[in-house]
């Protein structure tokens, strides 16, 4: 059994890196430290770690955000011998939340001495995906269309989340560019078919496709979404006025926004979105792209591509 860490620095706009040197300390356990300085990374030092260690199991433990987790869950998936853990440093966290990971780095770390010895790793879900002819990519958290994922887009390029890092307050730049961008987003016709039954609907916002329950920092999008289900949980938001969607933006923390008439749930197993504008695609937080006429966006679930430390905290759906 060997324990490895990889680190993203630049999470939370270089504050990860900073805060695991000061923790770094504290590890008691033997393990071997990457230190990564692309996402693509990854796969490489996962590769690597295969080649050298073929029937040794691994546990790998990602530190930084939401697209660090994106990286090392795309590098593992498929892997028999790895499972995965958490310590957060990232602005937004909500792999954290989704899967029952503690947001403080010191109640992580005691998870993952206690349960890495003594526990079986349970087995869950990601999500495939592609636009168009693109290249197949995961997710694990959710994926996006239309305002969300202008919203995440936004996010990650603005100043002013970055200034917001440094006092741990990186999340808040959700509702303040939520509030911004609605006064000016015009809402996009999308065709949804998902598990072979297909839909047009008007003046869409957002779809958002979820693994599990939270996106935005925190936002409760799909509060019915379960990692181990074998399926992904569909929230369509169309047909509602501007002020209407900042309310449902304040009630999604609750998940009480599915009781809105403009709110549409779906379960499914594969999905193809289609819309003939320019509607952004987000994965994880992360801008992946647009679908347009030219191009669809495929989505399937892939039902335990990879496995978690198992913790006394889990609880399956």
């Amino acid at each position: 059994m060997k324990t490895i860490f990889i680190v993203n620095p630049s999470a939370r706009n270089d504050h990860s890196i900073s805060s695991w040197r000061r923790f770094q300390k504290n590890i008691t356990i033997p393990h071997m430290l990457y230190i990564t300085e692309h996402p693509d990374d990854v796969k490489g030092i996962v590769g690597e770690l295969v080649r050298n260690h073929p029937h040794e199991t691994l546990y790998i433990i990602g530190v930084g955000g939401d697209g660090t987790m994106n990286s090392i869950i795309t590098g593992t998936a498929g892997f028999e011998n790895i499972a995965i853990g958490y310590m957060p440093g990232g602005s937004g966290n909500d792999f954290a939340r989704g899967f029952h990971w503690p947001a403080n780095q010191n109640e992580a770390y005691n998870l993952i001495k206690e349960t890495a010895s003594s526990q079986e790793p349970i087995s869950l879900d990601a999500g495939l995906f592609s636009i168009g002819e693109g290249p197949k990519r995961y997710f694990v958290n959710n994926i996006g269309v239309g305002f969300d994922a202008l919203i995440a887009k936004k996010a990650n390029a603005s100043l002013l989340k970055k200034k917001l890092n440094r006092w741990s307050l990186g999340k808040l730049i959700y509702p303040i560019l939520l509030c911004r961008e609605t006064l000016s987003f015009t809402p996009f016709q999308m065709t949804i078919e998902a598990d072979g039954a297909t839909q047009t609907l008007d003046r869409v916002w957002f779809i958002t496709i979820s693994n599990q329950p939270y996106f935005g920092g925190g936002m409760k999008i799909a509060p019915e979404a379960c990692p181990n289900d074998g399926e992904l949980d569909l929230t369509i938001v169309s047909g509602l006025s501007k002020w209407k969607l900042l309310f449902l933006f304040i009630s999604v923390f609750f998940g009480k926004h599915t009781e809105l008439k403009e709110v549409h749930t779906l379960r499914g197993r594969s999905i193809t979105i289609r819309s003939g504008e320019g509607v952004p695609v987000h994965a994880d937080g992360d801008f992946t792209g647009v679908i347009d006429g030219d191009r669809e966006l495929y989505i399937k679930v892939l039902p335990d591509s990879w496995k978690m430390l198992n913790r006394s905290r889990w609880q399956k759906c």
